[in-house]
């Protein structure tokens, strides 16, 4: 799920709703989505690594 729902901190979560953030949370909510089709597991079963790696390769910046 991606948006508004995120868990954070109530100081963090202010930044969470600026657009760039909205499209970050977004891109990777769906390569999960993707990836969870991919291999027939559920989201929480996904390798994170693997998910981080994907995102770096479509040009996400997670650090």
């Amino acid at each position: 799920m991606a948006g508004r729902p995120i868990s954070a901190t109530h100081e963090a979560h202010a930044s969470t709703r600026i657009q760039p953030i909205c499209y970050a949370t977004g891109q990777a909510a769906g390569t999960a989505a993707a990836l969870s089709l991919r291999y027939k597991v559920m989201p929480r079963e996904l390798n994170v690594g693997e998910l981080q790696e994907t995102l770096r390769r479509q040009g996400a910046i997670l650090d």
